[in-house]
């Protein structure tokens, strides 16, 4: 239990005046035997017990009231902060999830799930008097922060909103590496969250590492302040594959819309709603209508003016209770050319890309593919190159060809791994060619394919792509960390994505488009569809108008930038890559960019994790869970003096009541007597 007054409890010792008190009482005269009294004593034998148990209990209730008032006068506090012993922490570190779904709010009072829990926060902190030593750790930048002025907590950038994703094992994380860095004693870890599934990321790797951590160390509690109540009426929209086109009519804007009512009643219900729609600051208002939880307006076309060749625009939807997703954010510009590299020298192999790269899939678009010897590498440009197929060895470790395969893939371009045909070379991201798998007598049967989601994903309509009718006769096996996207029965691995953090994708393909390899190329459909998705991924990073997610890192650190068009407008608040954003990079240069920053897409899925799923990723930990509710009004502490103070006199009462003297024996009347 904790208290805003422990030095009282120092009086603690004089609960036992009442005893003192009493067996001085008791030896105050000396005691004379006297022959007459025998018989009252022998009188009293049969109640001497009950007198005795009375004055014990006369005695306890005293000591107990003294008690009662030395706890009153200290001021304890109970709530959810108590509920694991330990006592004061010497450091206190705060875990805040800043990800775009903690802006929830609610109506009345117009207060977030985030601003709630950072204000509680500061009240227990403030009531309690922790901590010398607090730092503060949010999901949207992991960066550990030493408040000095706690006052100050509410207004630190480090707690405004944000409308990013949150990952709550990163953000674990983070605080445990602080932990490992810094000898801060005991430590209580406040870990604020809405228990959103997508940000837990129960799959994550990492809660292995977690477990262990937390669990080794006896000095580190664990608190849970969570939100896990969704909104009732909640409006999203998100957009997607923006690309200008000209038509006989001029200049169109075709795009995917997704819009999402989370309050929808029913799969029939119908709902209208004013969508307000602006392109270069000029704004118009649609009515579009929801039928369901959702609708998706796949090309959706927006007429521009003459001079709208390039510029931002904006998708509004009406103030409800989360704001972060009522705005997505989209730029536009001349199309970049959608060039492909196939870097070979197997001239089978590279006419096969080359054809299927160079075929337009989008008429609108220019596209270019050029085949480059190994021996050339020097001639690949770079800057322009959407898709790079690298057939040959991967290169060593620092060598120059390695620095740029590298820049390639971080400035988010898409790279496509193909088997050598010769054996030796490094690694790339700990990935390395392994040995060559054939059979001479019959093919390889595909046995899965991921359809969700990447390269082989089901077709806008819900059609699935053909690969079963794919047949391969040699692959080659490879070691590294990856995330499969086509498998054999045999439990090779055909395509795959590498596991990286690089903004741009990394494929593997353990098969090369020959005849004497597989029928990729002759069955061309699913070799057509990946080339195409994996070049319209990487076209971004070299297109004139491009599109992130939140998250840092996003725009240069010398500022060379210019705000177009911010989500907090209104308020004046933006914290550059955090928010949905139009942004001109480079701008009044010939070699501006144009950036639409939204949130991540996995934001839009909503759902808390329950509370079993949050045992099983904390099992082995001790924590403890404090679930809040927007309005509650309830704090994280309460001072509990008057429940003592109460004790104090249902003590002395009792107490009073057993030192009244037993009621005595009526007389009987001896008038009344007969003889």
């Amino acid at each position: 239990m904790s208290f805003l007054q422990p030095l009282l409890l120092f009086g603690l010792p004089l609960a036992i005046l009442p005893i003192l008190i009493h067996l001085i009482n008791q030896h105050r005269h000396r005691t004379v035997k006297w022959a007459a009294m025998m018989f009252l004593l022998d009188a009293k034998k049969m109640t001497r017990g009950i007198a005795r148990l009375r004055q014990i209990l006369i005695l306890a209730l005293r000591v107990l009231a003294v008690i009662a008032l030395l706890f009153a006068a200290s001021r304890p506090l109970a709530g959810g902060w108590l509920g694991m012993a330990g006592g004061k922490a010497d450091t206190i570190v705060l875990l805040l999830d800043r990800s775009a779904s903690m802006e929830q709010r609610n109506l009345e009072t117009g207060e977030s799930k985030r601003n709630a829990a950072v204000e509680k926060l500061t009240e227990m902190l403030q009531t309690t008097g922790q901590s010398p030593n607090l730092v503060l750790i949010d999901s949207a930048t992991l960066k550990p922060l030493a408040i000095s002025d706690l006052e100050s907590l509410p207004e630190l950038p480090q707690t405004q909103p944000t409308a990013t994703a949150g990952n709550i094992p990163d953000l674990l994380m983070a605080g445990i590496e602080y932990l490992l860095t810094d000898e801060s004693g005991r430590t209580d870890i406040w870990l604020a969250s809405d228990l959103q599934e997508s940000d837990w990321d129960p799959g994550s790797g990492q809660w292995q590492t977690i477990r262990s951590e937390l669990a080794a160390r006896d000095t580190v509690r664990l608190f849970l302040l969570t939100y896990p109540e969704t909104g009732g009426a909640n409006l999203s929209v998100t957009v997607d594959q923006v690309r200008r086109i000209r038509t006989p009519e001029g200049l169109r804007l075709v795009m995917d819309l997704y819009l999402r009512n989370d309050g929808a009643q029913s799969v029939d219900a119908e709902e209208t709603v004013p969508v307000e729609i602006t392109i270069n600051g000029t704004r118009t208002q649609k009515e579009m209508t929801f039928s369901g939880p959702e609708v998706n307006m796949l090309g959706y076309t927006l007429p521009l003016g003459p001079g709208d060749t390039s510029g931002w625009g904006r998708i509004s939807l009406p103030a409800d209770d989360n704001p972060s997703d009522n705005e997505a954010f989209f730029v536009f510009d001349d199309p970049a050319v959608r060039k492909t590299i196939v870097y070979s020298d197997d001239n089978t192999v590279a006419d096969a890309i080359r054809a299927a790269a160079a075929s337009p899939n989008e008429p609108s678009f220019s596209y270019d593919a050029q085949v480059i010897p190994t021996a050339e590498v020097a001639q690949i440009p770079w800057e322009e190159t959407a898709l790079l197929f690298w057939h040959a060895p991967i290169p060593e470790a620092d060598s120059p060809d390695a620095t740029l395969l590298k820049q390639h893939v971080e400035s988010g371009r898409s790279l496509i791994l193909l088997p050598p045909p010769v054996d030796g070379g490094g690694e790339f991201y700990g990935f390395s060619w392994g040995e060559w798998i054939e059979d001479d007598e019959e093919q390889f049967a595909v046995n899965w394919w991921r359809t969700e989601t990447d390269l082989l994903a089901d077709t806008r309509g819900g059609a699935p792509l053909p690969v079963s009718d794919l047949a391969f006769f040699r692959v080659r096996q490879f070691d590294g960390e990856e995330q499969s996207l086509l498998r054999l029965e045999n439990g090779s691995v055909i395509i795959s994505r590498l596991v990286s953090e690089t903004p741009g994708p990394v494929y593997v393909w353990s098969t090369l488009p020959r005849a004497d390899h597989s029928t990729l190329a002759t069955e061309g459909i699913v070799f057509f569809v990946m080339i195409h998705r994996a070049l319209n991924t990487g076209v971004g990073s070299v297109a004139k108008a491009r599109f992130a997610e939140t998250g840092t890192g996003l725009l240069p650190e010398q500022g060379n930038y210019k705000v177009l068009a911010t989500a907090a407008d209104e308020e004046g608040i933006f914290e550059p890559g955090l928010m949905p954003a139009a942004i001109a990079l480079r701008p009044d240069t010939e070699k501006q960019r144009l950036l639409a920053i939204n949130r991540p897409i996995t934001e839009n899925e909503s759902g808390p994790i329950d509370e079993e799923a949050v045992a099983g990723l904390l099992e082995g930990v001790e924590y403890r869970e404090i679930r809040d509710e927007l309005g509650s009004g309830d704090s994280l502490l309460s001072e509990v003096w008057r429940a003592f103070l109460v004790a104090m006199a249902l003590a002395l009462l009792a107490e009073a009541i057993l030192c009244l003297p037993p009621v005595p024996e009526p007389e009987s009347d001896p008038l009344r007597r007969t003889v």
